[in-house]
């Protein structure tokens, strides 16, 4: 008997039906049906219904009206979001559910780690590399923050050793005129009996510290608004070595980096939409994501692509796929990059 197949236009829908027919099987195949077409197709008996949508919601959508006009008939939908495929399960008990993000994250996660040694590193390296990601973060408030607080503590530190060598105060004495400048309450009084250049150096200081303080305030100012989607240093800190970068924060995406970070490989994501909702949820998988396109050379260079373990770059648009491909490899030219295409005969690429 023949099997309905309804597609929203999917490229995967039209090379299954080929599959089905070069395998004996009838195949009577319908691009983007109204509720008129389910139902017209559904006067004719069929062995098997199978949904292959794009949007989730057509997806349910046309599971629904088939469960309608012929109840109990066998069922097979893709949906990606594991939320509407649980709604879809309460609602068909009968209907088959498959994600197409969990079928391919698997075969995306063996391509990036393909021929190259996994693991974590030594724990000496890794604290390193904590240290260096902390003094450069990826995000420019961060960054803004970081040059802040590290102009500051040079400023106290110099003050404190200047007044402790050059006036010879005690060392609590030297610390207190050193955060008094600091704090811009004033700098310390012996100073005016001083020389002429410790003078100069205090004033100096005190200018400084003024420029640093501002430059802390709006660093912090600025990473208490942003969503932290990355942190300076912790769990959701930016990997600098052995690491996966996933361009694209899509439900292939998502389910590459979660499969990643249950294999103990560290995963940054980069997304360049900041409302896109699996944003939110890579954020409570303890996923560091950074906002921005992944064909900008710079960003790239700030996730140290040139220690990656491999770049996934796993947007909906192909030419955007090849372009992130480009400047890649302008950035590392042996990082191995792994494209997805919606063509059913190039589904993966590995460069």
């Amino acid at each position: 008997m023949e099997v309905l197949l309804l597609t929203d236009g999917l490229p995967v829908g039209v090379s299954t039906a080929d599959v089905l027919r070069r395998r004996g099987v009838p195949v009577r195949l319908v691009r983007e049906p109204t509720d008129r077409d389910v139902a017209r197709e559904l006067k004719s008996q069929f062995s098997a219904v199978a949904v292959l949508a794009r949007d989730d919601i057509v997806a349910l959508r046309l599971a629904l009206v088939v469960e309608h006009f012929a109840p109990g008939v066998p069922m097979v939908v893709t949906v990606f979001d594991r939320t509407v495929a649980g709604e879809l399960r309460r609602s068909v008990p009968g209907c088959s559910v498959i994600s197409p993000a969990d079928i391919a994250a698997p075969s995306l996660a063996d391509a990036c780690l393909e021929g190259r040694p996994a693991g974590r590193p030594p724990l000496a390296v890794r604290l390193f590399d904590q240290v260096i990601g902390a003094l450069n973060p990826a995000y420019a408030g961060a960054r803004i923050l970081i040059a802040g607080l590290l102009g500051l503590l040079l400023v106290f530190t110099l003050d404190a050793v200047l007044l402790a060598t050059v006036l010879g105060i005690g060392s609590v004495d030297a610390i207190y005129g050193a955060a008094s400048t600091l704090t811009t309450v004033g700098a310390e009084p012996t100073i005016t009996s001083g020389p002429q250049w410790l003078k100069l150096i205090s004033a100096a200081n005190m200018l400084l510290t003024v420029a640093f303080a501002a430059m802390f305030t709006a660093g912090l100012v600025q990473r208490l608004l942003d969503p932290r989607l990355a942190t300076i240093v912790g769990r959701r800190s930016i990997p600098r070595r052995g690491h996966v970068i996933v361009i694209g924060l899509g439900q292939v995406g998502l389910r590459l980096c979660t499969l990643l970070t249950r294999m103990n490989i560290p995963v940054v994501g980069v997304e360049v939409d900041p409302d896109a909702p699996n944003v939110r949820l890579a954020r409570g998988y303890g996923i560091p994501v950074v906002i921005g396109h992944g064909e900008d050379r710079g960003i790239l260079e700030r996730l140290s692509a040139q220690r990656a373990l491999a770049l996934a770059s796993v947007t909906s648009n192909e030419l955007v796929n090849v372009e992130i491909a480009v400047a890649a490899r302008a950035a590392q030219e042996a990082l191995p990059v792994v494209l997805t295409s919606r063509h059913p005969r190039h589904n993966m690429t590995t460069a």
